[in-house]
């Protein structure tokens, strides 16, 4: 797995894992991220987090994790549909107006 995250700051990583990743791990790296990043970026809440479409990344778990996190700004597969908020849904409302 490789995983890289951008900011305004810059760019934090790109880190590799060799190991298979399962849900659980990869809550784990995400947990890891977010506890550190949280307490040295100022501009925490106007934070947008994206990910790819892999399948330890979808889990409910993880969706609801990133659902208090990131307060919904999120952009991943299937986040719409497990939480009915994210970018689709933002893009749903508008396209409704």
């Amino acid at each position: 797995m490789v995983w890289a995250a951008i900011s305004f700051k810059g760019i934090i990583g790109p880190f590799f894992r060799e190991q298979r990743i399962n849900a659980a791990k990869y809550l784990g790296i995400v947990d890891e991220f977010v506890s550190i990043h949280y307490a040295l970026d100022d501009h925490w809440k106007a934070s947008w987090f994206m990910q790819d479409g892999a399948r330890p990344h979808r889990t409910p778990a993880v969706f609801d994790f990133l659902s208090e996190q990131f307060n919904d700004h999120v952009i991943a597969l299937d986040y719409d549909k497990h939480t009915g908020s994210g970018m689709a849904s933002l893009f749903a409302r508008l396209d409704a107006m």
